[in-house]
This record gives C-alpha cells, sequence and structure tokens, in this order.
C-alpha cells in the first residue's frame, strides 16, 4: 500500500511540474514582439503611449535603471515598517525610537516618490509632443488616484485639475 501511495504522489508531482513547465515557458504573451522587453508594463506603456521601436527600447532601459534603485529603496522601507511595527507592539515602547522609525520610514516613502518623478522627466524626453498627454494620464493614475481611489477612472483624476 505505501508504495502505491508513493507512486501515485510522484506521478501527481510530474504532473504538476510538468503543467507549470508548460505554462512558464510555452506561454506567449500577445506583446512579446512587440516589445523589446516583454513583459506586462513595457507592453501596458508601449500601448497607453503609443512607442515606436526606439522608444520602446529607451523606455527599457530607463524602467530598468528605475527599477533596480526603486527596489533597495523599497525592500529598505520595507524593513523599517517592519522595525516600526516590532517596536509598536513592545511592552516597552521607545518613544524616541518610535520617531526615528516614521522620519526613516517617510525618508524612503519621499526617496520612491522621487525616482517616479525623475523617471516621468526621463521618459518624457525620449516622447513626441503628441505622446505627453498619454504619458500624463498615465502618471496621473499612479501618482494622484491609484491605488488609494478609484474614482474618475477615465483621466486619472486629472480633469479638470491638471487642464
Amino acid at each position: 500500500m505505501k508504495k502505491s501511495y508513493s507512486i501515485v504522489i510522484i506521478v501527481l508531482l510530474v504532473v504538476l511540474t510538468a503543467v507549470n513547465l508548460y505554462f512558464v515557458f510555452g506561454r506567449n504573451t500577445s506583446c512579446e514582439g512587440n516589445c523589446s522587453h516583454s513583459g506586462e508594463s513595457c507592453c501596458y506603456v508601449s500601448k497607453t503611449i503609443s512607442l515606436n521601436e526606439k522608444q520602446k527600447e529607451q523606455y527599457s532601459q530607463i524602467k530598468h535603471k528605475y527599477q533596480k534603485r526603486a527596489i533597495l529603496v523599497a525592500d529598505s522601507l520595507h524593513i523599517s515598517q517592519e522595525v516600526l511595527m516590532k517596536e509598536m507592539m513592545s511592552a516597552e515602547q521607545d518613544s524616541l525610537r518610535l520617531r526615528e522609525m516614521e522620519a526613516k520610514i517617510s525618508y524612503y516613502q519621499a526617496q520612491l516618490l522621487h525616482l517616479s518623478v525623475e523617471q516621468y522627466y526621463n521618459i518624457k524626453t525620449i516622447l513626441t509632443p503628441e505622446q505627453i498627454p498619454a504619458l500624463d494620464r498615465l502618471f496621473a493614475q499612479i501618482l494622484i488616484c491609484r491605488p488609494t481611489c478609484n474614482h474618475r477612472d477615465d483621466d486619472g483624476g486629472t480633469i479638470p485639475h491638471l487642464n
């Protein structure tokens, strides 16, 4: 009985692994040929702003430059938030330590915002004047409205505020 049970589990694991490999390696996205960097965000940005092939490559380089920096800052932010939470849950809270952690978290949040602003201006330099309104709408959705609210989805919360 134990031998047949083990064989069933092994066969099941092999089948599940094969299915996972099929989905990971055998799946082609509709944008794969259209983006120099095959990924959802590249395709979304490329379609939203209507990037040409040269712009797609330039966008990919800009994205990777900022993505690496943002990941490091986000990791530091996450760690600081964990430390703050542990301090808040501690029986003997140190108000000075809490304020230091709050300041550190604010610093990392400001760094992430600064990276977004820098990235916006870098992307803007590779666009034509006709493409800039689409970039503005895209970043308005990120900076103004999402993910904190879901109203006025059609304009990202910009009309009439930024007109």
